[in-house]
């Protein structure tokens, strides 16, 4: 058995090992119904729609060799020549009480493999993050299996937990400058916080919803995003509305910032989406902000918890 960083020629086995957990591929006609197909038979988007880009061979290339680039990390695990196992993490420099820590985004290994290579993966994993000095991961707070399964492997415990609030987008008496910032490059949120949006890490949510990786593709682009930098009474955010999937006048907001959230922000965030055109707002927020949520805002039943262990 040996565990080692992927390489682009592992695609093709990587994309089989997230692909071998879709139990049944389907799309939407144009009639509005769902059918049943082949793999082979549906486009590069609706394989994308089962599960994001390890669906298929062409974005799995994209998005292993961002990866491989910059703040990220990718394993395998092979056993007698063969893949059985990856896993890909994030490097995260953040406020307290998070600090510095690797995020491991993703973790997939054949459901045929004994504990053996769980344990060898996790090892290499929290080998890499022993020179960083913690490991992060997150799930949401029903999936008990997934909460024994990090704890077994890698020791975590919950540190955090975030929950999702829908709020009306509206005007708002605040005084703040808006501009667009397309500036992709993550030094500039180096040792700041996440205040919205923090639903896994900072670092693997910019490199998810700032970086841009799939203009080839339409059907993901035609989604609209805006890029803004955003000064709300001297606090100075980085924003990103991403519209929905299904309803296009809602939209997930991402905030990144060098202080802590204020309810000047949020009145900011608030109108600035208003007058984009969205109706609703999806604000992800820890426990320590959910005072500066209106009234009016609802909340997600689930919570999502970040588990750490130092090492």
């Amino acid at each position: 058995m040996q565990v080692r960083s992927a390489t682009l020629d592992d695609t093709y086995a990587i994309v089989g090992l997230f692909t071998a957990t879709i139990p049944k591929w389907q799309r939407i006609n144009l009639q509005g119904q769902v059918e049943d197909l082949p793999y082979d038979n549906l486009t590069i988007y609706e394989r994308w729609l089962h599960g994001g880009a390890w669906m298929t061979l062409e974005t799995g290339v994209i998005w292993l060799s961002h990866i491989l680039s910059s703040y990220g990390r990718a394993y395998v695990v092979e056993v007698d020549n063969q893949l059985v196992g990856y896993a890909e993490a994030f490097l995260n420099d953040e406020v307290e009480p998070m600090n510095k820590h690797l995020y491991v985004s993703e973790m997939r290994i054949d459901k045929d493999c004994g504990d053996n290579v769980h344990h060898a993966l996790a090892d290499a994993i929290l080998h890499d993050a022993r020179s960083i000095g913690r490991l992060s991961v997150s799930y949401p707070d029903y999936d008990n299996e997934q909460a024994r399964y990090y704890r077994k492997y890698f020791g975590t415990n919950e540190t955090l937990r975030f929950t999702r609030y829908s709020l009306s987008a509206h005007t708002g008496q605040s005084f703040y400058k808006a501009r667009g910032h397309e500036d992709a490059n993550p030094e500039q949120i180096q040792g700041w916080e996440m205040s919205i949006g923090r639903w896994t890490s900072p670092q693997s949510l910019w490199e998810q919803e700032w970086t841009e990786h799939w203009k080839a593709l339409p059907q993901i682009t035609e989604r609209t995003k805006h890029r803004l930098f955003i000064n709300a009474a001297g606090h100075e955010s980085i924003v990103c509305y991403h519209q929905q999937l299904y309803n296009t006048r809602a939209a997930e907001v991402y905030c990144w910032s060098p202080k802590k959230l204020t309810g000047q922000l949020i009145v900011a965030i608030r109108d600035w989406g208003h007058r984009a055109g969205y109706r609703t707002l999806i604000l992800a927020l820890p426990e320590a902000y959910a005072k500066l949520m209106p009234a009016e805002a609802t909340a997600d039943p689930h919570q999502q918890i970040i588990a750490t262990v130092d090492v």
